[in-house]
């Protein structure tokens, strides 16, 4: 199993040790108070980038623990690695209240790392909040492989007064699960190419602003809605000048807010039409471009030449709106495409691609071809490895082992007919709550208040491309390929 499936299955862990044993967690013992923690990851992409996370509420106050875990095989040299690595996460540049250090019960050439690590931060500082635990080889046949697996050498010591406030570097960087956002229909193959590539050709001595052919009428609605706005970072929805930020301007203009797309009708006379032009970014089938804007009775260039054939809304009134819509799908697409990238490995805390984002990069521009062969296998690795969906499928796996062992006809129900149907709905939602309320590896908070979007709708539409899942049966849940699931995990990235 690779390191990154052990960090999620540890952080998970202590998700729950600290909530059963919280005398482990805070440096008073038990809180004041009922308190909440679930393991995620970080959203972020500053360096440097714990292996896990975990997030606690205590009365409305925030915490985020750093975890840092080393395997056996890299050897007790690690040790030293992981000490200075969680002293860098409880750094005010980095914020994290505290960090845990977690490393083999024994190395061949050291039979007590977890008492030799406790010593060492005892003599450089008895109160800094760095926790040591040991781990025995997981359990991988279980739904928690790390249950009853860990023990604890020297605990966090979380003095309360270590908050995340408003001047903490992670105070908008929230996650609220333990894998990697994707999300069908942004985080796909030609874009995640598209935005390395446009990233990789920018230097912080070239960082140019792309020059995109801005109809005036949608020049002059952005001067309405936000007077002294450059156009340019408005309909991108970004401020600022660093690297990201002009990598995103000139993907989201080359790419999406092409010359063609940003023209929203044409008009005839006195009828007006939809200009249905397609983006240049390539659908998952590798054959169609994707739409934006248009080509659904609900998308937002469909919409407003209705109303203005119907002469209920001013072309000005329909120029603002689509400017507004276009910042907004800003937003929302840059955090696909950023957060996903960032979350497998593919771009670094400047902006610029990681050493795995240059290899893919690469070889889709020698191949011509970011669809099959060795790209797909890059892609298909990190999001199971880097991604931690590698992990969600073994909850899967073992949740729906547990239930339909002693259930069958789980999520059943008999039709007129007469047959049995399965009901993914019901099955995913109890996925869901499991994963949230026992496993402690989602946000709880985030799934009370409710979505329109079904659970696991993106993670299953990614999975499903790479022919790691298919269908719901019977008695078995969710359809996993595990030897295409292995082949993928078994390639090097």
């Amino acid at each position: 199993m690779s390191h990154d499936l052990y960090a999620s299955w540890a952080t998970a862990e202590l998700a729950k040790v600290f909530l059963n044993s919280p005398e482990e967690c805070f440096l008073d013992g038990q809180p004041d108070g009922d308190f909440s923690v679930f393991a995620n990851r970080e959203s972020g992409r500053n360096w440097p980038i714990p292996d896990g996370r975990l997030s606690l509420d205590l009365r409305g106050r925030r915490y985020e623990i750093a975890i840092e875990l080393k395997r056996t095989n890299e050897g007790i040299h690690g040790i030293l690695t992981a000490l200075g690595q969680s002293e860098a996460y409880i750094h005010p540049t980095k914020g994290y209240s505290a960090s845990v250090i977690v490393i083999p019960e024994e190395y061949d050439s050291h039979d007590e790392p977890g008492q030799y690590t406790s010593n060492i931060l005892n003599h450089v500082n008895s109160e800094l909040p760095i926790a040591v635990y040991t781990y025995k080889t997981p359990n991988t046949s279980t739904t928690s492989p790390f249950h009853k697996r860990l023990t604890c050498h020297r605990p966090v010591g979380l003095n309360l007064e270590r908050q995340v406030t408003g001047d903490n570097p992670l105070t908008n960087q929230r996650s609220n699960t333990q894998w990697a956002h994707l999300r069908e229909g942004s985080s796909e193959p030609h874009a995640f190419f598209k935005y390395l590539q446009t990233a990789k050709g920018l230097t912080i001595g070239n960082l140019e602003e792309p020059t995109p052919t801005i109809p005036d009428s949608l020049l002059a609605a952005v001067a309405r809605i936000s007077p002294g706005s450059d156009p340019l970072k408005y309909l991108s929805n970004t401020v600022g000048d660093i690297l990201h930020d002009y990598a995103w301007r000139n993907f989201w203009f080359r790419y999406i807010v092409t010359d063609d797309v940003i023209i929203p009708w044409i008009k005839n006379s006195r009828v007006y039409v939809v200009n249905n032009s397609p983006t240049k970014i390539i659908g998952p089938d590798g054959k169609n471009y994707k739409m934006f804007f248009s080509g659904r009775r609900d998308s937002i260039k469909q919409i407003l030449t209705n109303e203005l054939n119907n002469g209920t809304s001013s072309e000005d009134d329909a120029w603002d709106r689509f400017a507004t819509n276009i910042r907004s799908r800003a937003h929302s697409y840059r955090e696909d495409i950023d957060s996903g990238l960032a979350h497998l490995g593919f771009i670094e805390s400047d902006g610029k691609p990681s050493e795995l984002g240059y290899r893919y990069v690469d070889i889709c521009e020698r191949t011509n071809d970011c669809f099959s062969g060795t790209p797909k296998y890059i892609l298909g690795a990190a999001i199971l490895k880097n991604g931690s969906l590698g992990a969600l499928l073994h909850y899967f796996y073992k949740l729906s082992e547990s239930k339909f062992g002693s259930e069958p006809l789980a999520f059943s129900e008999t039709t007129a007919g007469g047959t049995l149907r399965f009901q993914n709905a019901p099955y995913l939602n109890w996925i869901r709550d499991e994963l949230a309320n026992n496993l402690n590896v989602m946000n709880t908070a985030s799934i009370r208040g409710g979505t329109a979007r079904s659970a696991f709708q993106g993670e299953l539409a990614i999975l499903r491309k790479f022919g790691f899942v298919s269908r719901f049966r019977i008695g078995l849940g969710l359809e996993i390929n595990w030897p295409q699931v292995q082949e993928y995990l078994d390639f090097n990235i």
